[in-house]
């Protein structure tokens, strides 16, 4: 059901007749997950709406991370190509290299 809710939420976004903000307070939603699900559907279609839940290895997270450095890419835009389907987890990895470096990265 949230899935319809998602698709229903983007497409209403693309066929350009609202607001972002119209759209979000139709859904009683917040803008920025609609802005992820938006990010998600043009770089992967319905499969990038679709929760994928996974444990990522090192070498993933690190491409994500290199990805993200070599074209300047935002947190969202990120997350779109490599269909994570919250930039907030992008943005723990980096915290985790940041401060401890890359071995914060292995699984514990």
């Amino acid at each position: 059901m949230f899935l319809r809710i998602k698709i229903k939420a983007v497409l209403a976004y693309l066929d350009g007749k609202e607001s972002m903000r119209a759209i979000a307070e139709r859904f009683n939603i917040s803008k920025t997950p609609l802005l992820n699900w938006i990010a998600l559907y043009k770089e992967n279609g319905v499969q990038g709406l679709i929760p994928n839940y996974t444990n990522y290895d090192i070498q993933f997270k690190m491409d994500v991370l290199n990805y993200m450095s070599e074209f300047e890419a935002s947190l969202t835009q990120t997350a779109a190509v490599y269909n994570i389907p919250s930039p907030s987890t992008i943005h723990q990895w980096q915290r985790q290299v940041d401060f401890s470096g890359v071995d914060a990265l292995l699984p514990n």
